[in-house]
C-alpha cells in the first residue's frame, strides 16, 4: 500500500501510515438493520469510501433517559458488524431472473426489468380474469428492509384488491395467551425498564444469544441485586448469567406457574386488592351454568357484559363498573357463595372466580405439579415466595406460545404476576413486542393527494369514526373505541388472518384433522368446530381466499415462506405450489423460497436505500437507515419495482382491454389509472419524498415535535418519540409516553384505573365460552403437548440461533466463521451414546411429515428426550435440502377459532389462529 505521504514526498511510508490508510473514509451515515429482531433498531454508522462501504460500528450515541439508569448505548450485534460483507456475497442476486427448468432446478434466464414486469403483469391479469382479484396474495412478513421494503407492494395489490396475510401468525409472533388474558398481546416496557426489576424469570427464552443488543439490563439488574432465574428443557449459554436454573419438562410451564399460584394463595402472599381491582377473580359465576353473572340474567334488556361483585361491606351483589377499575366504596368477596335471583324470580348460587380458581389449584400444589413438570416442590414455593415479595417480571419467550398449549402456559404464568401486583408498575410485567410512534406511513396508506391538507382530512375522518364508535357504547374507553374501528374496518381491507388460506389451499386441514396429532380433550372431530364457526358467521369477511377463490400469483416480499413455514417444503410444495401460475420472490439474496420460485426480482440492500425499521416501545425511537451507497447497476429497490408493476399492469390491461375487475367485496378496481392512484397523481414516486412525507405526516399525527423532519433525522439518526400515535396498537401500552423516565405498560390501568378492553373490562383469567368450558380450559390448566408429527420418542424444540437474523445472516461467511460453519441439532450424550452417534456425524430426523439429515452436536446440556434444532438455517444447507421446519406440522388449536366471544374477535395482528412449532415428535437415528 503506498500511503498519500509517499506519493507526494516519495518517501517510504511508515507501517503506521498503512495502518492508517486502511481506516480513512470519504463519507459517514447514519444506518440500522431493517429487520425482525428484538429489541432491533440498533443506530449504526456506515464508512463509506470511494464509492464503497468500508465498514460499519455502533454508534453509541444515545442520552440518558432516567438517572440512575443505564444508557441504552451501544446497541449493536455480531450481526450488525459485519452486515457489509453481505453487500458482495456470493448468495447476491444481482439481475432479474426467470426460472428456466422445472421449480426448484436451479436453471435461471437473466432477463430485462422490461420483460420480467411484462410477464408478472400479464399473469395478474390472468388470474384477476380467471379467478378474481382475491387469486393474487402477498404473504404477510415483516419486511426485511423495512417500511419502504413491504409498504409498496402491500399498495400495489391493494389497488386492485388484492390480498394480504397477516403477519403475526405468518411467523406465529402472537401471543394468544397474553391476549386472552388482556384483550391486547402487546404490552411492551422500554429495555431499560427491567433495570428496575427485583426478581426476572425467563421462561423458555435464551436471552444470551437472542437479546444481545439489551441483554446488559439483565446484568445490570443483577449487579444492583436482583435475581435472575432461567426456566428450560435445556441448559442454554443463558444459564451461565442465572442466579437459578430450573429445569423443566418441554411444555408443562403451565403446571410449574399453576403450582406457583397455588403457594402465593395458600400462603396468603397474593396482594387482594390488586386482584380485586386489575383481574375478574373477584367477579360473580353462576355454579348452574358456570357462567359470568350478568344484568341480562337479572333484567330484560340487561347487557350482557355487566358483570357483579359480591361487596362485602354491603352484604349485595352489586355491578362491576364498566368504565373504571375503581372500586369505590366496595369490597369484593374473593371467596364464599351467594345467592342471586334471576329476572324470573329463581335463585342462583354464585361464587368468585377466585373460589373455582382455589379449586383448580388443588389440582396443583408443588407435589402433584412436580410429577407434571419434573421442577422440585422446594423450588417451586422458592420462586412462589420470592415473586410475591419482590419487584418482578416474567418473560414468557417466543418458545412459550409457540407449543400447541401455548397459551395455557403463559396464561398461568400471568396468574402469578396477577395475584402479586406484578405489572403496570417500574420492573414487572410479561414481556412482549409492538409498534407504535410512527403514523406516517398508515396515514399515507389513505391519501389521494400529498400535503398536510390531505393529512388533516384523514385525521378528522378517523376522529369522526371514534366518534361513532365511543357513541354506539358510550362505556368504551379510547383504547376500546380503537379497537372497535379496527375490527370494523378489518373486514372491509385486504389483510387477512393466513389460516383459511392455509385450510383451503395448503393441505393443513388434513393435518389438523389428524385426532392423533391434536389434544385427546377435544371433545368432535376438528372440521365440526371449523364449521361450526363458519356457519355462525364468527370469521365473516376475514374467511379469505376460499375454497372457490384458488391461488394463482403470490409473492414473497423480504420473506422466505418455504423455511419459515410450519411444514415447509413437505408441505408447500405438493399442496400449494402446484395451484400457483406465477411466485415472485423479491429479495436481495437467493434463498430456499426463491429457489422455487418462477421469478427472482433483486432488490437493493440496506446501505444502497434509504430505510425505516418499523418503532417499537422498546426503544421509544424511530430510527433511519440511509442511502451509503449505490446499489448494483441492475439492482432496484422496493419502491422502484412496485412502481414498475403498476405501470406495466396499467399498460398491459389497456393493451389486453380490461379496464375494470371487481374485487372480492363486489367492489369495482378500475386497472386503467393504477399509476395514478398509486404514485398519488404521481406525486409519489421515488423513496426519498415518501419518506419525507411519512415524517412530515407523523409530525402533524402528534409522534414528533413541530420542525421535526427527515432532514433532522438523516443529521440525528434517530429520534424519541413524543406520542404513541393514533393506532390501536398504540393504545395498548395503556401509558404515557415518558420523556425522562423508563416506560412501563399498564401504567394508565394500575395507576389511573382505566379498564382493559377484555369482555369483563379487566385482566381477565376465567373464560366462559361454551368451547374453553367443554375443553376444561375456562381457567388455566396444564395439558401434556400432544404427539404432534407421529408416536416417536424425542421431542424437537427450537429458538434463534446466535448468528442470523432468521435466514438473512446463516451464510455470511465472517459469522460462518464464529461457529462450525454448518447446520446442526444438539443432542443429549447419554442418548448419543445408546444409539452409538458420534459427535459431529450426520444423523436422520424422522417423523410422519418426512426426514431431514444434519451434523450432531452432542451435550450433556441437552435434555434426555430432547432434540433442539435451532433455526434459521437455510434448507439448501442440509444434505437434503430439508430442514427442522420441513418436519413441523402446522397444528393449530381449535379453541382459537372462537370469534364471538367479548374480546376473541380478529383485527388486524391480533386474536387469530397460529400454528405452533415446539415439541414436535420426531426419531433420531444414526446413519448406516
Amino acid at each position: 500500500m503506498v500511503s498519500a505521504r509517499e506519493k507526494k514526498n516519495g518517501t517510504p511510508a511508515s507501517s503506521e501510515d498503512a495502518y492508517r490508510g486502511m481506516w480513512q473514509w470519504d463519507k459517514t451515515f447514519w444506518a440500522t438493520h431493517c429487520v425482525d429482531c428484538y429489541p432491533g433498531n440498533c443506530p449504526y454508522r456506515v464508512y463509506v469510501k470511494d464509492g464503497k462501504v468500508l465498514m460499519e460500528e455502533q454508534a453509541g450515541t444515545f442520552p440518558v433517559i432516567q438517572e440512575g439508569v443505564p444508557d441504552l448505548n451501544p446497541m449493536g450485534c455480531q450481526k450488525g458488524a459485519a452486515w457489509s460483507r453481505m453487500l458482495n456475497s456470493p448468495e447476491r442476486v444481482l439481475h432479474p431472473l426467470k426460472r428456466a427448468g422445472k421449480r426448484g432446478s436451479g436453471k435461471w434466464k437473466q432477463v430485462s426489468w422490461d420483460e420480467v414486469t411484462t410477464e408478472i403483469a400479464d399473469h395478474i391479469l390472468d388470474a384477476l380474469v380467471e379467478v378474481g382479484p382475491e387469486s393474487v396474495i402477498k404473504e404477510g412478513t415483516p419486511g426485511e428492509g423495512g417500511l419502504l421494503s413491504s409498504f409498496p407492494f402491500s399498495r400495489l395489490l391493494d389497488m386492485f384488491g388484492g390480498i394480504g396475510t397477516d403477519v403475526n401468525a405468518v411467523i406465529n409472533d402472537f401471543s394468544t395467551g397474553i391476549y386472552m388474558t388482556y384483550g391486547k398481546f402487546d404490552p411492551a416496557s422500554s429495555i431499560d425498564d427491567l433495570f428496575h426489576a427485583e426478581f426476572v424469570m425467563y421462561t423458555h427464552i435464551n436471552p444470551v444469544y437472542t437479546q444481545i443488543a439489551g441483554y446488559h439490563y439483565t446484568t445490570e439488574a443483577r449487579y444492583k441485586g436482583a435475581e435472575v432465574v432461567l426456566v428450560a428443557p435445556d441448559c442454554s449459554p443463558s444459564h451461565l448469567h442465572a442466579d437459578y436454573y430450573v429445569p423443566i419438562k418441554p411444555g408443562t410451564d403451565a403446571a410449574l406457574g399453576l403450582a406457583m399460584a397455588q403457594v402465593i394463595i395458600a400462603e396468603g402472599l397474593h396482594d387482594a386488592q390488586f386482584v380485586k381491582e386489575q383481574t375478574d377473580l373477584g367477579l360473580l359465576v353462576r355454579l348452574d351454568t358456570r357462567r359470568f353473572l350478568a344484568a341480562s340474567d337479572l333484567q330484560d334488556g340487561g347487557r350482557t357484559d355487566q358483570f357483579y361483585f359480591f361487596d362485602t361491606r354491603s352484604g349485595q351483589v352489586r355491578e362491576a363498573p364498566l368504565t373504571t377499575l375503581d372500586l369505590g366504596d366496595m369490597d369484593p368477596a374473593l371467596e364464599g357463595s351467594y345467592p342471586a335471583e334471576l329476572k324470573d324470580g329463581s335463585r342462583v348460587d354464585v361464587v368468585p372466580v377466585f373460589e373455582l380458581l382455589k379449586e383448580r389449584l388443588e389440582e396443583y400444589t408443588p407435589e402433584k405439579a412436580s410429577a407434571m413438570c419434573g421442577v422440585s416442590p422446594d423450588v417451586v414455593r422458592m420462586l412462589a415466595r420470592k415473586i410475591a415479595t419482590k419487584r418482578g417480571t416474567i418473560f414468557s419467550g417466543g418458545t412459550s406460545f409457540k407449543y400447541y398449549h401455548g397459551d395455557l402456559m403463559v396464561r398461568s404464568y400471568l396468574l402469578v404476576l396477577g395475584l402479586t401486583g406484578n405489572w403496570g408498575k417500574k420492573g414487572t410485567g410479561p414481556g412482549e413486542w409492538s409498534v407504535a410512534g410512527f403514523d406516517g406511513p398508515f396515514i399515507f396508506f389513505g391519501k389521494q393527494k400529498e400535503g398536510l391538507e390531505e393529512t388533516r382530512r384523514i385525521l378528522a375522518m378517523r376522529e369522526a369514526a371514534m366518534s361513532i364508535m365511543r357513541n354506539q357504547d358510550p362505556t368504551r374507553t379510547e383504547e376500546m373505541a380503537h379497537i372497535e374501528f379496527m375490527r370494523a374496518m378489518a373486514g372491509q381491507q385486504g389483510m387477512v388472518p393466513p389460516v383459511f388460506l392455509w385450510y383451503y389451499h395448503c393441505g393443513y386441514r388434513d393435518n389438523w384433522n389428524r385426532r392423533e396429532w391434536n389434544d385427546p380433550t377435544m371433545q368432535r372431530e376438528f372440521d365440526e368446530y371449523f364449521d361450526e364457526a363458519m356457519n355462525k358467521g364468527w370469521w365473516r369477511g376475514l374467511n379469505r381466499p376460499g375454497p372457490e377463490t384458488p391461488p394463482r400469483v403470490y409473492f414473497e416480499v423480504g420473506g422466505n415462506v418455504l423455511r419459515r413455514t410450519r411444514g415447509g417444503q413437505n408441505q408447500l410444495l405438493p399442496h400449494f405450489w402446484p395451484k400457483l401460475k406465477c411466485i415472485v420472490t423479491v429479495d436481495w439474496r437467493m434463498n430456499t423460497t426463491g429457489m422455487f420460485s418462477d421469478y427472482f426480482l433483486p432488490v437493493a440492500h440496506h446501505y444502497e436505500k434509504i430505510a425505516f425499521m418499523f418503532p417499537t416501545p422498546h426503544l421509544m425511537n424511530l430510527t433511519f437507515s440511509d442511502k451509503a451507497v449505490e446499489p448494483p447497476p441492475d439492482v432496484r429497490t422496493e419502491v422502484e419495482i412496485a412502481l414498475m408493476l403498476a405501470e406495466k399492469l396499467e399498460e398491459r390491461a389497456k393493451a389486453r382491454g380490461i379496464t375494470e375487475v371487481r374485487d372480492g367485496r363486489g367492489g369495482v378496481r378500475r386497472l386503467d389509472d393504477i399509476v395514478d392512484r398509486y404514485t398519488i397523481g404521481g406525486a409519489f414516486r421515488e423513496g426519498e419524498k415518501i419518506a419525507r412525507e411519512w415524517v412530515q405526516d407523523s409530525v402533524e399525527a402528534g409522534n414528533f415535535e413541530e420542525g421535526f423532519s427527515l432532514d433532522v433525522l438523516r443529521e440525528k439518526g434517530y429520534q424519541r418519540f413524543k406520542s404513541w400515535g393514533i393506532g390501536a396498537m398504540a393504545h395498548s401500552q395503556a401509558s404515557d409516553v415518558p420523556t425522562n423516565e423508563t416506560h412501563t405498560a399498564f401504567r394508565w390501568h394500575v395507576e389511573k384505573k382505566v379498564p382493559y378492553p377484555t369482555l369483563t373490562r379487566r385482566a381477565q383469567f376465567y373464560i366462559d365460552h361454551e368451547w374453553y368450558r367443554e375443553a376444561g380450559e375456562e381457567l388455566p390448566c396444564h395439558k401434556d403437548n400432544p404427539a404432534q408429527g407421529g408416536d416417536y420418542p424425542f421431542v424437537m424444540t427450537s429458538g434463534h440461533n446466535r448468528w442470523s437474523i432468521h435466514s438473512m445472516n446463516i451464510v455470511n461467511r465472517v459469522l460462518l466463521e464464529t461457529h462450525r460453519g454448518r447446520p446442526h441439532v444438539l443432542l443429549n450424550t447419554d442418548d448419543a451414546e445408546r444409539l452409538g452417534i458420534r459427535d459431529e456425524e450426520e444423523v436422520e430426523i424422522t417423523n410422519d411429515m418426512g426426514t431431514f439429515i444434519s451434523p450432531v452436536k452432542l451435550s450433556p446440556s441437552v435434555r434426555p428426550g430432547q432434540v433442539v434444532s435451532y433455526n434459521g438455517w437455510e434448507p439448501y444447507q442440509y444434505r437434503t435440502w430439508k430442514g427442522a421446519s420441513d418436519l413441523e406440522t402446522g397444528m393449530v388449536k381449535w379453541l382459537h377459532f372462537v370469534g364471538d366471544y367479548g374480546h376473541l374477535r380478529y383485527w388486524p395482528l391480533q386474536w387469530q389462529p397460529v400454528p405452533f412449532d415446539r415439541g414436535i415428535r420426531v426419531n433420531v437415528s444414526k446413519i448406516d
